[in-house]
């Protein structure tokens, strides 16, 4: 009798033992589908707030790019009239053979720039200029 008291005993741990696997199998398995579950939700939520940050950073950049569109064109509109009346090489050469001839027939600088209504350092450094050239070129013939 104590034998089967015994054998009883042992029967009943092994299948306590058992089921205690069993439950503690199951619990893992919910854990491990609650853990993929939970993270295909958060997959979820940082690809949602991906997709948020790369619509403001697109939004951001095609701000910037037509700012500095519209920047670009108002500093070519500012600049252009500018560049339009800068002098032609032979408007400068019109203007500094003219300031050589008067220069030739004995006026001044002064005189030169009041006649031509050019600004008075412009008439002297060409005359300056032509005077040096001319004193090189002599000295070279006597050479």
């Amino acid at each position: 009798m104590e034998w089967l008291l015994v054998a009883i005993s042992i029967v009943l741990l092994l299948m306590n033992v058992l089921l205690m696997r069993t439950v503690k199998k199951q619990h893992t398995d919910e854990d491990s589908a609650r853990v993929h579950e939970s993270m295909a939700e958060f997959v979820d939520q940082l690809e949602k707030e991906n997709d948020a940050l790369y619509d403001k950073l697109i939004t951001y950049i095609q701000e910037s790019e037509s700012h500095l569109t519209k920047r670009i064109v108002g500093l070519e509109q500012n600049f252009a009239p500018s560049f339009k009346g800068a002098e032609t090489p032979e408007e400068v050469s019109l203007e500094t053979e003219k300031i050589i001839q008067l220069s030739r027939q004995g006026f001044s600088s002064k005189q030169i720039a009041k006649v031509l209504q050019i600004d008075h350092g412009k008439v002297e450094l060409v005359v300056k200029l032509n005077n040096k050239q001319q004193v090189n070129f002599k000295e070279d013939e006597v050479l």
